[in-house]
C-alpha cells in the first residue's frame, strides 16, 4: 500500500493520485538512497568520477599504432574522432575480437576498419546512475565524455566502481 504523505489514506501501489485528497503520489514512486552507495550513484555526476584524458586518433591511424599506444598508457580505448566529432570507439575487446592472432599481418591498416560504430557518449553533468544504466544496456566498459560537444575525457566501468569503492 502507498500512504498519502498529505492525508495519510492507503491506495493501491502504482497509483497516480491519492483517492481520497488527488494529490500526487508521484513522489513516492522515486526510489530513494538508503546507503552511501546508492546516494552516491543517484545524486554524483560523471565530473566526480574524473574522467581521464582520452586517447584520440583519426580513423586512418593504423591499427597497430593505436594499440602501441593504448598499451603504453595503460588504457583499454582509443576515441577515433574527424573533424571534431566522435564517429567511433576501438577498444581492447575489439582487438581481440576483431584481430585476434592476425594482429601483426593487420597492424597496417586502418583503425576505421576495427572500430565499433555507433559510439554512445556522456556528458560531464551526467549522473553516474546513467552512465551505469548506458554500460549495462549496451554492454560497455568505456564511454568518451563530452562537454560543450567536445570528447573532454572518457570513463570506465573501473572508474565507477573506483568512486564507489570510496564511497564504502
Amino acid at each position: 500500500m502507498a500512504i498519502c504523505p498529505d492525508c495519510g489514506h492507503e491506495n493501491i501501489d502504482g497509483a497516480d493520485e491519492c483517492e481520497k485528497c488527488h494529490q500526487s503520489l508521484a513522489a513516492l514512486s522515486k526510489p530513494r538512497p538508503v546507503t552511501e552507495i546508492e546516494r552516491s550513484v543517484m545524486k554524483d555526476r560523471v565530473e566526480h568520477l574524473v574522467p581521464r584524458e582520452p586517447l584520440i586518433v583519426s580513423g586512418d591511424s593504423p591499427v597497430g599504432t593505436v594499440i602501441e599506444q593504448m598499451v603504453a598508457r595503460s588504457i583499454g580505448s582509443a576515441v577515433i574522432v574527424e573533424e571534431h566529432e566522435v564517429v567511433g570507439i576501438f577498444t581492447e575487446r575489439d582487438a581481440l575480437f576483431k584481430l585476434n592472432e592476425d594482429a601483426a599481418e593487420l597492424a597496417g591498416r586502418p583503425v576505421s576498419e576495427f572500430m565499433t560504430t555507433p559510439v554512445e557518449t556522456i556528458g560531464l553533468n551526467d549522473r553516474v546512475a546513467f552512465a551505469l544504466h548506458k554500460m549495462d544496456l549496451g554492454g560497455y566498459r568505456h564511454l568518451p565524455v563530452l562537454s560543450d560537444d567536445r570528447i573532454t575525457g572518457f570513463i570506465s566501468v573501473r572508474d565507477i566502481l573506483n568512486h564507489l569503492t570510496a564511497a564504502l
